[in-house]
């Protein structure tokens, strides 16, 4: 009797000790993942770094430091604002004023909006305020890690040095990262605001997918957010009039023209583009003057996390039906369209929406602007949101489809194009030919190879012939 009941005690520990065990288990398997062994939290590696550098950088060396690139404008002006005042609170260094790095600090966000840092640029650039160091960095994500690098160049010697560290997430971070899309935006604003220093006639111009022409809700959503804060920043910006806009989209055919367009008083526009990243969207946004030069003004970035786009139901691409079109789809139709890009043409030849940012709602009537370098024949075809095409002008022989050397011809001229569902992105294709044509095709489904037999036309003496030039654009019709 005693033996068994040693037997079922032993038996109960065993079970005990299993179910122990399979609990630790499970407790550890909803743990936080593991972090590298020499991760930082975002503010010890911000102290590691600026006694690093303190320490070896040249006593009353004069220092530019321009905020970081980062994945979110609260994170950057964190890590900016905290490592100047390390830097400052040792006494080692002169600081540059910090109103005169704000051409530095634009010119070098320019640089990583194109993708490549030129540390020769940004030399020169910061020479040009007397800095004898420029430092800077970024920070970029590693997964469930981020990965923070800061540079110090001697200007004069034209030689850099950098130290990375590995961040861990902790609260801190966590608070800067999840920056609402409001914030950005206001941000974004406030650092345009800075760059100008009178009050400035301002559009919002198109705010596209990545490099394409591409409009959705992002769009629309980013643009009413822009003209918003501009508003309440009135001693810096007068946001034009969509008139006004309209008038300026026609007198510069969508910002080609090189030299100010006459009777426009618009003096600079936002321009931007956005990218898909990990679910959300990466931003990237100018302010451009629409002198001669087209100087870049004001630049930055920021992220929309996927969670912002979800709960603020915004889309990185237009919609077909009331249904978001795939990314596949997306870039089958912008494949089909590769030989509308112009990248060939034997003269200046465009074709320009009469707005801006290439968004119409519905009840909206749209016209565009044809203009030629040079005499030719033109035709258009017009492109709908389910991909089928159709040549709309000319489509009568009383249509004028020649254009004079420098001539910018308004289409329709003997009708009116008025947007209505469905919604979802259209595109209007335009070629140039030397000689008088009839048209082969008329209508037919958008593709690669239905789009190039469409761009041969049947001439007069019954030959083929290929376009001289080229031009499209996109435009996004949405529910008013």
């Amino acid at each position: 009797m005693k033996t068994k009941s040693i037997v079922r005690f032993a038996g109960l520990c065993l079970l005990t000790l299993a179910i122990s065990l399979l609990a630790a288990c499970a407790s550890s398997s909803q743990k936080e993942p593991a972090y590298s062994a020499d991760s930082l939290t975002l503010d010890a590696a911000i102290s590691e770094a600026a006694v690093y550098f303190t320490g070896r950088l040249p006593k009353g060396a004069k220092m530019a430091l321009v905020p970081f690139d980062a994945p979110t404008v609260r994170l950057s002006d964190y890590v900016f604002d905290e490592i100047w005042r390390r830097f400052e609170d040792s006494g080692n260094f002169v600081m540059v004023d910090r109103k005169n790095l704000e051409r530095i600090e634009s010119e070098i966000k320019h640089q990583y909006q194109s993708g490549k840092v030129d540390d020769a640029l940004a030399v020169s650039m910061t020479k040009q305020y007397g800095a004898e160091i420029l430092v800077y960095g970024q920070m970029t994500s590693l997964g469930n890690e981020y990965r923070l690098t800061v540079y110090a160049t001697d200007v004069e010697k034209a030689q850099s040095s950098q130290r990375a560290y590995t961040i861990r997430p902790d609260n801190r971070l966590a608070s800067l990262l999840n920056a609402s899309l409001d914030d950005e935006v206001e941000r974004l604003v406030q650092t345009m605001a800075k760059a100008v220093s009178q009050k400035t006639v301002i559009a919002v111009g198109r705010i596209s997918y990545a490099d394409t022409q591409t409009v959705s809700g992002l769009s629309a959503w980013l643009k009413n957010s822009i003209i918003s804060g501009a508003q309440k920043q009135r001693d810096k910006f007068q946001v034009a009039t969509d008139t006004e806009s309209s008038d300026f989209a026609v007198a510069t055919r969508g910002l080609t023209v090189e030299t100010p367009a006459a009777g426009t008083n618009i003096q600079a526009v936002v321009t931007g583009s956005y990218s898909p990243l990990d679910g959300g969207a990466e931003v990237s946004m100018q302010l451009v003057s629409t002198s001669g030069n087209k100087a870049v003004l004001a630049s930055d970035r920021f992220v929309v996390s996927a969670s912002e786009l979800e709960r603020r139901r915004l889309s990185l691409f237009p919609e077909k039906g009331n249904v978001i079109i795939t990314k596949t789809e997306f870039e089958t139709k912008q494949q089909a369209v590769v030989p509308y890009t112009g990248a060939n043409n034997k003269w200046a030849f465009t074709v320009t929406p009469d707005v801006l940012d290439g968004i119409y709602y519905d009840g909206d009537y749209m016209t565009m602007r044809i203009y030629s370098e040079k005499d030719c024949y033109f035709r258009i075809i017009h492109v709908d949101v389910n991909g089928e095409t159709q040549v709309i002008y000319p489509t009568s022989a009383s249509d004028n489809n020649f254009i004079r050397a420098g001539q910018t011809r308004r289409i329709p001229d003997n009708t009116r194009y008025r947007m209505h569902q469905p919604f979802g992105e259209e595109m209007i294709l335009a070629s140039a030919y030397e000689r008088p044509f009839t048209s082969s095709q008329q209508s037919g489904t958008l593709s690669a190879d239905s789009i190039t037999r469409g761009m041969t036309v049947e001439s007069d003496n019954r030959t083929q012939m290929s376009p001289s030039a080229t031009a499209k654009f996109s435009y996004t019709i949405l529910l008013r």
